[in-house]
């Protein structure tokens, strides 16, 4: 009867690890339990059932473990959890003479500092060196600085 047990804990311990790897990713109640019957079930092994059980409960216990590491690793169980999207948008790239200091256009966004706006019928990252400017508001370049187009509400001096 103390080996049926010591193999119910070990089963249990396995059955909720794996359910924490594969089904429920993250660190959660299964587990936890999972951990806490599989340290039972050492510590039954050893107290109970004796020293040769106890080593083989750990041996067997370590062999799972590897496995479902392995399986979790290799398998299929973590494409769930994998990133599969492509970054595909670009910091601005503002071709040379697109835009020149002086040139109007119109807030997309609001700009509490950076924000969007279409200027030459182009819509762009600006930001603003003179406080926020509310959506819709006509601006005007003052400042290009690389990639960085450096907007004033228009009409401002």
């Amino acid at each position: 009867m103390e080996i049926a047990i010591t193999v119910l804990l070990v089963l249990l311990a396995t059955v909720l690890l794996t359910v924490e790897i594969v089904f429920i990713p993250g660190f959660g109640v299964a587990g936890i339990v999972g951990v806490i019957a599989m340290l039972a079930s050492v510590f039954y092994a050893f107290f109970v059932v004796g020293n040769i059980a106890g080593w083989i409960t750990v041996i067997v216990l370590a062999l799972l473990c590897v496995a479902l590491f392995l399986w979790a690793l290799y398998g299929k169980s973590l494409d769930k959890l994998a990133l599969k999207k492509n970054i595909s948008s670009k910091v601005n790239e503002i071709e040379e003479g697109r835009f020149a200091v002086g040139d109007r256009g119109v807030a997309r966004t609001r700009l509490a500092l950076i924000g969007e706006a279409e200027i030459n019928g182009v819509v762009v990252e600006v930001k603003s060196e003179r406080g926020f400017i509310n959506e819709n508001e006509q601006i005007e370049i003052i400042r290009i600085s690389g990639s960085v187009l450096y907007v004033k509400r228009a009409g401002d001096e």
